[in-house]
């Protein structure tokens, strides 16, 4: 078993036999590694990709924003990857954030990271309440001049600028995007069946402006299976996910290395 830096000559046919194993987002990852190939490692066996990690360098903080394996690969490789990874960081005293699986934890734990907070993955198969959506309803929350909230409102919840990772690195050919005055929601697909709610930030509690993204994305995306990460600490929002029959189905606990972050969570509405 090899493991090092993903092989970026022949890295869009790796990702593509490597996606029919393991549910992945190819741009995310094809994206943040070609922008910092430094910052992106694999475990092959043989020609094939098993494993990989990539992180994101912000002006503040490090996301590692993309660690999947195959559903064979042991421990020990996993905590190589992690180990290769936080040595080649350029910036390791810097805030080192990762959502991780439940299953995923005690690794990181090991390399020192605490528990910061616990997400929801919840899940929307269909069955919503019954709603209305008026073209009235639409028009408000299709603001094709997004970018002035997002960089405003993302900025107030994570500390920091993000914009141009959001809308270099996130951003697809699949993406919905539906804002109103006081928060954007991006959504997009993440494979054939399954709609991902990420980001998503709200000014503060801003409930009804929430509900009409919430019911918009569920207009527009609802026939297919809905995903989103949405903190367990915050009533507000859990109670509007459950309200349109999202389910629990998945713990996920946003984990930290050095110093805390500064995240004001009540403002994630999908991470």
């Amino acid at each position: 078993m090899f493991v090092g830096l993903l092989r970026i000559n022949s890295l869009s046919r790796d990702l593509d036999a490597f996606e029919k194993k393991v549910i992945l987002d190819k741009n995310l990852i094809h994206k943040t590694v070609l922008e910092n190939q430094y910052l992106g490692f694999g475990a092959y066996d043989g020609d094939d990709l098993v494993a990989l990690i990539t992180a994101e360098d912000f002006e503040k903080s490090i996301l590692i924003n993309n660690f999947y394996y195959d559903e064979n690969i042991g421990a020990e490789i996993k905590q190589r990857l992690v180990k290769l990874l936080l040595s080649n960081l350029r910036h390791n005293d810097k805030t080192i954030l990762i959502l991780s699986k439940e299953s995923e934890s005690e690794i990181f734990q090991n390399f020192g990271f605490q528990s910061f907070e616990r997400f929801h993955k919840a899940v929307y198969s269909g069955g919503s309440v019954a709603f209305n959506f008026s073209s009235a309803t639409a028009k408000s929350i299709s603001n094709d001049n997004f970018m002035p909230v997002l960089k405003r409102v993302d900025l107030k919840a994570y500390g920091e600028n993000r914009s141009e990772y959001i809308e270099n690195n996130i951003l697809k050919s699949s993406s919905l995007i539906l804002s109103t005055a006081f928060g954007y929601q991006h959504s997009y697909a993440l494979s054939k069946n399954i709609i991902k709610l990420s980001p998503w930030v709200m000014e503060d509690i801003l409930l009804d402006d929430a509900e009409k993204l919430l019911r918009g994305v569920i207009y527009h995306r609802g026939l297919k299976k809905l995903v989103a990460m949405i903190p367990k600490s915050v009533p507000e929002i859990t109670n509007l996910y459950k309200s349109y029959k999202f389910k629990f189905v998945e713990t996920l606990p946003l984990m930290y290395k050095n110093e805390k972050p500064n995240i004001r969570l009540d403002m994630i509405y999908g991470f």
